[in-house]
């Protein structure tokens, strides 16, 4: 701060103002300040987006406020202040400013001025100012106040170019603080922080105090605070939105005398709404996505005491910081939680991933454990629930056998090594200790302790050294951190020279277990030997020796029970509690000589062994020579039920020293000192071992025991345990130092705790292994407490505390015991999912029980199972109403322990009551369209169609929808052309459902079905009076099955094949069996392909279609203009389709190079020039056609080569039929003659028999060469057939000979007159002179109109004849158009006249046009057009009558109009620059120019005529004349 640091001002180089804080006027801690810069008030602010709370640390830094920058001009030449401003002015006071001119100019500057006007402002004495160039002059002003106000005057500066003026103001101290007026805040998310800064800045004269006012969600920082002169406040701004809007509001600060003065900032910020995805890293089989946002992790089985990490990715998807939380399920205490998360909150930026280590360390063996993580993004999001899974393993250590048996030695001989393994089979490390002395015992093993890693396996070595002839048998624990206790036993025989006792053998172990079991080994072999003698024994069938089965009567004989290993390490009969009761006893079995620093040996402690047997025991004691302590008597005998006193010595060796042992004796039975004594073996018994536990150390009272090293793994918990049942845990302490180290258990430890063993010595590195056990009381963690004292010293204490409890057989239930469910429909059924927790820690099994008279009505699944530690649970129950009205039910939750049979009187089962609430109604559905028509549908192609389901009801519906086909009727299981998305599904209550129809119709039909729905149950029955799961009808659907349709309108022609009529051109190109193909359905093979594709490798594409025919181009010669011919496709049907005209090459696969074909035929080889060189070509070749729509086609064949061209077209409507079209066309040699015949066949009109007056029909003879030739028809051979038919001219020729001229068409007239009905038939040669002949084969048919009556056809009308009637032949940009491009008059009487009405329309907006019909003569009858020339408006029409006046002769009527049009300006220009030409012509006929510049004067007598020279006009061509014909 400022106050503390003044020296940290500094000083600029130039001249400044300086302005010094006392610590006073300092602002608050968290205020900043800057420089202030008068100049702007808009100041550029800085932002930032943080999570954390505002720090109170910000530092305040007050900085120097330069001088105020003094605003200057150029006039004249003259640098000069605008105006001198006096600030901080004091009464009677004069203060000084200087007004500073400088010359610019490169010109000597002069000047005059005059002194202020009012007394306030003076200065020196007016002269005349004389300025350099470059020269500075300064000019004092006095400023002299005699009162507070502001005072105003001027300067006038005075020059030859004019006046000007500099202007001079004081005014008063004044508060004024400025800051920028806008502030754009970063977005932000909800729940999260964003900051921004900007400058408050004074630019007044006094210190201000200000203060802030912002509406919620921002906030400034200082608030308030006092902001001395020049100087900047940096203000920070926090945004912390609490919903997703747009904010903006207004900032204000007071300030002035009173806050009476503002200064505002218009703030604004986005707020968004943070999403955080969560999904799992490394992902693997298990970890499954439960439903909703519940995501598994699992971790898998891992080690106790391991430590496993996995990790979760959190991403951002939005545009903002999203901050989230992480918290893990509250437990009961936080001791037992296995799973924990490296982060509890953070941020993700925008669009970016984090990753997130989640931790498993579990503590509890052979558990599941389980628990819930949520990730809770900031603001409204919803959070994600993460369940993690593991399962703790410990290890799994076992030895290679359980029995060592060293069999009999010598005394004083040592017996040989036996060996055997000990595994760890799991893969995490073990810690083994064996709980015995081997120093001070007759058995050894070798290592006695060790730690194992995982599958590993150590090889242990046992030895057996007596000390005295006796049986010995020890059994050995083997103590394991994290696993439960193993037992190994050793057994062996001691013999001397006078003693040999009986052997003992590993059966023997068996036989005494059972009859342990059985109460026999209080009884010593002898006597055991007499009541076996007396039958009062008798020996089952393993050997063992139990009471005759007449004396236990119904009860089978006690065999030896298991007991689990911890319960017989703690109950071993040296402690209060035994399974069996002990033969023998000792007390105490723990003695504390304490500290014994000599010289004398302490007092000797008192030990009481007590025989429990009846029978007389030997007790031995094994003691070492070295052994610090021992027993007196080492040996001797107790009579049965009696105790004998012995004594405990302790004698250290060394002063300064630890001593702890563990002494062992072995008591037996006085009679098997010799195996004489033992009749039968099934009475031996093995020998009983006792310890004593004895320590003490020899340090003196003013000594310093060492300090011990250690670590101590204890656990924090006692595991799961039911009521009544004891929990065990294990620790492990460690001898990190490196002396020994003694333990005891401190007596002020807690009582309700067993702890073995409870003193001892542990090694250098060695370790030992505890048990502590307790028998947890109560539902409430209840802490124990023990204290482990180190090396006999008090100071050494280790303080260990665990929890235990009595695990509650409780779960917790959600929604309050109370569960609704959502009104359903009478008959069906509804589910409602319930959730319960277990918080206990031990698995736990339940069983919900519902009443029998309810069990038709309600059903929950599962109905049992098992939930494991902290796991919730989810089931669901099924609420299936009988009838209308309301039901309340009552559920019985049973729970008990996991692997317990569940018994109704057993005291631990814990049951709940869950109360459950329905409703039945009744309601149906409906769809919102009773007629659903698809209408019409293209043939194998799909369309979709929604139907809408209505839930008007106040319940869910479940149905189950029904198609049934009404027509036509479903011949041999055919599929149905409708198919739904699906059948089954639900309605919620006051909603609908969309259900997608989908027609794929395989045939041309009209197709209807009915929609019916039944509504389902979960249940397998209904009641009798139930509607639900009858069929109701929904709705009817309906659709029109159709292929494309496609016919030809029109033909027309222009270039070489413009002299071909209509009516020839359309048989050239077989447009009625185009037509008529075009009519019927397609066949499978032609739908192969539905549209056009590529699908041949060949250059000669397969054909899929048996439709065939000819597109005849007919005939013209080389070099000639291209055959040009128009078509109209009109989509005749009542849907869309394409179209397309496809080449060959257009149906070829294109391949590599390599895979191309190499040798061609000579039919390939012909088709690749024609595509090569496009004598065939299309325009468009495809397209697509809306119904009713037409478009036509342009088909063009260029005469580049002589000879007859063929190509094989094919034409494909998509979805429709495919047609291959042979493409046809003639280019005939320069002056060589060529007809063209269309083919060898003529089929005349069918003519009644018994017409007086046949008409004529035409036969059309076509010449395509370049020169004219002439026909002659062989009539010879229509003498024949007149001849057999008694002499009756059947066919008759007209006009057998004619000339045709090149590129027109001749008309040869014959009449067809049968005389019987019947079909007449006659070859007639065609001569062309000069050229070839052709044979054409007649036919005509002749029938009885009296027989046939109506039916009999006079005139076959072709389709050309009335489908194009009302087409219209339009050329691409064409104009002007018929109403009718061709006019079918039908059969009119001879000598008559019929006229028919068409019109001539213009469709331009703009463009007038003239029109001109060309007459053409008839070789009989007589056609006529009126008018034959006029104008038509643009956008009008003109009626045109076209008048037929038929011959005497009955003939057949078929002639080309033609109307060309002009547009009317080419008209009238063309005639203007016609009528010029002319003009021009007359002119150069008339006029004439003399060249000759010198005429020679004339002589007398004499005339002289000058030379003439005549120059004539060029003759201009004719305008080009510009039409279009029809």
């Amino acid at each position: 701060m400022l106050a503390q640091a003044p020296s940290r001002v500094m000083r600029h180089t130039d001249s400044v103002d300086y302005t010094v804080n006392s610590g006073g006027s300092c602002l608050s801690t968290s205020t900043v300040a800057m420089a202030a810069n008068s100049s702007s008030v808009a100041r550029s602010a800085c932002s930032s987006i943080s999570a954390r709370p505002a720090s109170s640390t910000d530092i305040q830094i007050c900085l120097p406020k330069k001088q105020d920058i003094v605003k200057k001009r150029v006039i004249w030449g003259i640098e000069v202040a605008e105006e001198l401003h006096w600030k901080g002015w004091e009464l009677g006071k004069e203060t000084t400013r200087n007004l500073v001119m400088k010359n610019l100019s490169l010109k000597i500057q002069k000047m005059t001025y005059r002194p202020p006007k009012t007394k306030f402002f003076f200065t020196v004495i007016p002269q005349p100012i004389f300025l350099s160039p470059g020269i500075t002059l300064t000019l004092p002003i006095v400023f002299r106040p005699l009162e507070k106000k502001e005072y105003v005057d001027q300067v006038w500066f005075e020059k030859a170019e004019g006046m000007f003026c500099v202007d001079l103001r004081a005014t008063l101290p004044c508060h004024e603080l400025t800051c920028p007026p806008f502030l754009q805040l970063p977005m932000c998310a909800v729940g999260d922080m964003a900051e921004a800064w900007f400058c408050l800045d004074n630019v007044g004269d006094l210190p201000t105090f200000f203060t802030w006012e912002v509406p919620s969600p921002f906030q400034m920082l200082p608030t308030t605070g006092l902001l001395e002169p020049g100087l900047a406040c940096r203000i920070k701004v926090t945004f912390q939105p609490l919903i997703a809007v747009i904010h903006e509001v207004q900032a204000t600060c007071w300030y002035g005398a009173g806050s009476r003065q503002k200064s505002i900032i218009q703030l604004q910020a986005v707020a968004k709404c943070a999403q955080v995805l969560v999904s799992i890293k490394h992902k693997r089989p298990e970890d499954q996505d439960a439903e909703g946002f519940q995501k598994v992790l699992h971790f898998g089985s891992v080690a106790v005491g391991c430590t496993v990490e996995r990790q979760i990715k959190l991403h951002n998807p939005s545009v903002v910081n999203a901050p989230f939380r992480i918290e893990i399920s509250p437990d009961l205490l936080a001791k037992d939680q296995a799973f924990s998360c490296s982060m509890a909150h953070g941020i993700v930026p925008p669009g970016e991933k984090k990753c997130v280590s989640v931790f498993f360390h579990p503590k509890t063996l052979d558990t599941r454990t389980m628990d819930y993580f949520s990730i809770m993004p900031s603001g409204c999001g919803s959070q994600t629930q993460l369940k993690v899974v593991g399962f703790c393993r410990g290890p799994a250590v076992s030895l290679e056998y359980y029995c060592v048996n060293f069999g009999w030695v010598n005394l004083g001989e040592h017996s040989s090594e036996q060996s055997l393994w000990i595994e760890n089979k799991s893969d995490c490390t073990a810690h083994f200790q064996f709980a015995i002395d081997c120093q001070e015992s007759v058995f050894s093993i070798r290592p006695a302790y060790g730690t194992l890693v995982g599958k590993a396996r150590m090889t242990l070595h046992c030895a057996f050294q007596p000390t005295h002839p006796i049986i010995c048998f020890r059994r050995v624990a083997c103590l394991i951190h994290h696993q439960d206790p193993l037992f190994l036993d050793l057994i062996g025989t001691c013999h001397s020279d006078s003693t040999k006792p009986a052997i003992l053998k590993p059966h023997h172990l068996a036989w005494y277990r059972t009859h342990l079991a059985r109460g026999l080994t209080l009884y010593p072999p002898d006597i055991l030997g007499v009541m076996l003698k007396e039958k009062k024994l008798q020996r089952d069938k393993d050997g063992a020796l139990m009471i005759p089965m007449e004396d236990l009567g119904d009860m089978p004989a006690p065999r030896y029970p298991y007991i689990p290993p911890v319960t017989e390490y703690f109950f071993d009969g040296t402690r209060d509690m035994a399974i069996f009761p002990p033969p023998v006893s000792i007390e105490p079995v723990e003695v504390d000589f304490g500290a014994c620093p000599g010289p004398e040996a302490p007092n000797p402690v008192p030990l009481c062994l007590m025989n429990h047997t009846k029978g007389n025991i030997t007790v031995v004691w094994t003691r070492r020579s070295d052994c610090p302590f021992w027993v007196t008597p080492e040996t001797c005998d107790v009579p049965p039920l009696k105790s004998t006193a012995m004594r405990l010595h302790f004698q250290p060796t060394y002063p300064n020293c630890l001593y702890a042992v563990e002494l062992e004796a072995f008591a037996v039975y006085k009679v098997l000192r010799s195996y004489n004594n033992i009749e039968e073996d099934c009475t031996m018994c093995p020998s009983w071992c006792m310890t004593v536990r004895a320590r003490g150390h020899s340090y003196c009272a003013a000594s310093e025991h060492h300090i011990p090293h250690y670590s101590l793994d204890a656990p924090k918990l006692f595991p799961a345990v039911p009521a009544c049942e004891p929990a065990c845990r294990s620790l492990l302490l460690v001898n990190q130092g490196s002396m020994l180290l003694t333990f005891s258990l401190a007596p002020h430890s807690s009582s309700d705790i067993t702890l073995r063993p409870t003193s001892g010595l542990v090694a250098p590195g060695a370790h030992q292994i505890f048990l502590i056990s307790t028998y947890p009381k109560g539902n409430s963690w209840k802490q124990h407490i023990f204290y482990l004292q180190f090396n006999f010293c008090p100071r050494y204490l280790k303080e260990v505390s665990m929890h235990s409890r009595e695990e509650p057989l409780q779960l917790k239930l959600d929604s309050c015991k109370t569960l609704y469910f959502k009104p359903t429909l009478v008959g069906c059924s509804s589910t409602s999912p319930f959730t319960f927790r277990n918080p206990s820690r031990l698995p736990l099994q339940f069983e919900w029980r519902v009443s029998q008279q309810y069990q038709k009505m309600l059903a929950v699944q599962p109905s049992r199972g098992l939930i494991q530690p902290n796991e919730s649970l989810t089931l669901t129950w099924t609420f299936s109403p009988l009838e209308e009205t309301k039901y309340l039910f009552r559920g019985g939750l049973w729970v008990w322990e996991a692997g317990l049979p569940l018994r109704v009187s057993h005291p631990t089962t814990t049951h709940y009551m869950l109360r459950l609430v329905g409703v039945g109604v009744t309601s149906s559905l409906s769809a919102k369209e009773k007629e659903l028509d698809f209408g019409n549908v293209l043939v194998n192609s799909e369309q979709s169609r929604f139907l809408v389901l209505l839930n008007e009801g106040n319940c869910t519906l479940y149905y189950r929808l029904h198609l049934e086909q009404c027509s036509p009727e479903v011949v041999d299981d055919q599929p149905l052309a409708l198919r739904m998305d699906r059948t089954e599904g639900s309605v919620p209550p006051r909603s609908q459902d969309t259900i997608c129809l989908t027609a794929c119709p395989k045939h041309r039909t009209q197709c209807s079905w009915t929609v019916s729905y039944s509504l389902l149950s979960h249940r397998g029955t209904w009641p009798p009076n139930n509607k639900a799961g009858e069929k109701q009808e929904l709705c009817h659907v309906s659709l029109v099955a159709v292929f494309p349709l496609l016919s030809i309108l029109g033909v027309s022609s222009k270039g070489s094949t413009e002299g071909i009529s209509r009516q020839h051109l359309w048989r050239l190109f077989s447009l009625d069996l185009l037509n008529s193909y075009l009519e019927h359905d397609p066949t499978p093979w032609e739908l192969t392909y539905k549209v056009p594709t590529r699908h041949s490798m060949s250059q000669i594409p397969p054909v899929f279609t048996p439709l065939k025919l000819d597109f005849n181009f007919g005939a013209a010669p080389f070099s000639a203009p291209p055959s040009v011919v128009l078509l109209v496709l009109k989509n005749s049907g009542v849907v869309p389709l394409d179209w397309a005209f496809l080449f060959p090459s257009d149906q070829q696969i294109d391949l590599e190079l390599w895979a191309e074909q190499v040798e061609f035929n000579c039919t390939e080889l012909h088709q690749m020039r024609v595509q090569d060189n496009c004598i065939f070509s299309i325009s468009p070749k495809a397209g697509s056609l809306s119904p009713g729509q037409e478009q036509m086609v342009e088909f063009k064949y260029s005469h580049l080569f002589v000879g007859t061209d063929r190509l094989p077209v094919l034409f494909k409507v998509s979805h429709g039929r495919e047609i291959l079209l042979n493409f046809i066309g003639v280019t005939v040699k320069l002056e060589q003659k060529y007809v063209h015949f269309t083919s060898t066949s003529h089929q005349f009109i069918p003519v009644p028999i018994g017409d007086t007056l046949p008409p004529r029909q035409i036969y059309e003879l076509y010449n395509g060469g370049s020169v004219p030739v002439t026909y002659e028809v062989q009539t010879d051979i229509l003498s024949e057939v007149q001849e057999k038919n008694f002499d009756h001219p059947i066919f008759c020729c007209l006009n057998p000979k004619g000339e045709i001229q090149p590129g027109t068409t001749a008309r040869v007239l014959w009449i067809f007159s049968p005389i019987e009905a019947k079909t007449y038939t006659v070859d007639v040669p065609i001569h062309i002179l000069g050229w070839n002949s052709a044979l054409i084969h007649f036919q005509g048919v002749g029938y009885d109109p009296h027989v046939m009556g109506n039916t009999a056809p006079f005139h076959n009308i072709s389709s050309w004849d009335n489908s194009s009637i009302h087409s219209r032949l339009m050329i691409p940009g064409q104009k002007v158009f018929l109403s009718q491009s061709h006019i079918s008059l039908g059969n009119i009487p001879v000598q008559s006249k019929c006229s028919r009405l068409l019109f001539l329309n213009n469709v331009s907006k703009n463009e007038a046009i003239v029109f001109t019909w060309q007459s053409r003569p008839l070789e009989f009858g007589e056609v006529s057009v009126s008018p034959m020339v006029g104008e038509v408006a643009p956008e009008d029409m003109v009626p045109i009558t076209v008048t037929l006046t038929a011959s005497v002769h009955a003939s057949f009527y078929s002639i080309d109009l033609v109307c060309k049009v002009y547009p009317q300006k080419l008209m009238r220009q063309y005639h203007k620059e016609l009528q010029e030409w002319k003009d021009e012509k007359v002119r150069q006929e008339v006029e004439f120019t003399i060249t000759d510049r010198k005429v020679k004067n004339s002589t007398c007598g004499t005339t002289s005529v000058p030379a003439r020279k005549y120059k004539g006009a060029a003759k201009k061509e004719g305008p080009q004349r510009r039409a279009r014909d029809f």
